[in-house]
């Protein structure tokens, strides 16, 4: 660690603001590096030559002309070595005291500094891994990265879950000590956490503040919970689903989705319905009849019509897609068409 000479000269400026002696700051070889006397900048000091050979304070009686007055020299200490020098320039009984605080005072900032250029280091290293932790399929075979997980103190086989919070900033959430946080996109914040109450903590905070969240499986493989907490939120918007958080609420409509059981043929007929308001009725009906469980009263009741209606529109839907919504293997089919034709409407948007 070395003085800055624009932090010493920021330093010497302000304490001459408040006592009426002249502030020299010397660096390791005994130049100055900061000064009262701009014209003594970049000069050698006699007096920092001694003081940082012996580490002790010493006063200065005589002149030395342009390379001392008589004053006090006391060295500047980081970590147990002299890294630096300050000298006032006065009578030593009097200036001493001022230089033993303006000491501890610049010892005090420069632990700061460090302390703060050693956090930065270690955030920046985390977020670093963070990103190719949630970034790799399967962490546990790649060894680079369980080393570095190590020198960073991670367990890894511990099971996490991973939460996505969709949101610009998280300032008003407390984080967990133990968890990891960072920013996945703009958009969203990552949570990494291994405790369900405090994966119900987020999800609280998420609900009070009406901000889209989706949370994993608890695994092993960050990168697979990623993906499962993602999931979550877009499968949730792409079927207009509600009170859905977890990825196992939603985990049989993302495998139906992933799959190439719908059919161009039945998509085609939906996109035909929406061109007229009869076929948008069909859509209407079918939907809320989905969300009633094929409840046929439920879904009257829902839409405020009469229940020989309903049974009206679903015989329509039944015959142009040539299927018996009363018959189990049939609607089957019908939804899961009519889960990918929802998909297609939010693609589109």
């Amino acid at each position: 660690m070395k003085l800055d000479p624009k932090l010493a000269q920021s330093i010497v400026d302000r304490m001459m603001e408040s006592i009426p002696y002249n502030i020299n700051m010397m660096n390791e070889s005994g130049y100055i590096i900061a000064s009262g006397d701009k014209e003594r900048i970049n000069t050698l000091h006699i007096g920092a030559l001694d003081t940082i050979q012996s580490g002790k304070t010493k006063p200065m009686v005589e002149s030395y002309g342009k390379f001392g007055q008589p004053g006090v020299n006391i060295p500047v200490e980081f970590q147990g070595k002299t890294i630096g020098v300050i000298g006032i320039t006065g009578e030593p009984d009097k200036v001493t005291p001022l230089a033993s605080l303006l000491k501890i005072s610049t010892e005090l900032l420069i632990s700061q500094i460090n302390n703060a250029k050693i956090e930065g280091q270690h955030k920046e290293t985390l977020n670093h891994f963070l990103y190719q932790w949630v970034n790799t399929d399967n962490i546990m075979d790649n060894d680079d990265l369980k080393l570095r997980a190590h020198s960073l103190n991670i367990d890894l086989s511990i099971e996490r879950y991973a939460v996505i919070i969709e949101t610009k900033n998280i300032n008003n959430l407390n984080i967990s000590p133990n968890d990891f946080c960072f920013s996945r996109t703009v958009n969203q914040q990552l949570i990494i956490t291994k405790n369900q109450t405090d994966v119900e903590r987020y999800l609280q905070f998420s609900k009070a503040n009406h901000l889209k969240i989706g949370i994993s499986n608890k695994t092993h493989n960050l990168n697979d919970a990623v993906k499962q907490a993602q999931n979550t939120i877009t499968i949730s918007d792409e079927l207009q689903l509600t009170d859905t958080y977890y990825f196992s609420q939603v985990s049989f409509f993302n495998s139906l989705l992933e799959s190439n059981l719908h059919s161009n043929k039945a998509l085609s007929i939906f996109k035909s319905f929406q061109k007229t308001n009869s076929g948008k009725e069909l859509l209407e009906t079918l939907d809320c009849y989905f969300k009633h469980n094929g409840n046929v009263t439920e879904t009257s009741n829902s839409l405020n019509i009469h229940r020989n209606t309903t049974n009206y529109r679903l015989n329509k839907i039944s015959e142009y897609f040539d299927l018996n919504l009363h018959n189990l293997n049939d609607i089957l089919q019908i939804y899961i068409n009519y889960l990918h034709f929802k998909k297609y409407l939010y693609d589109r948007k």
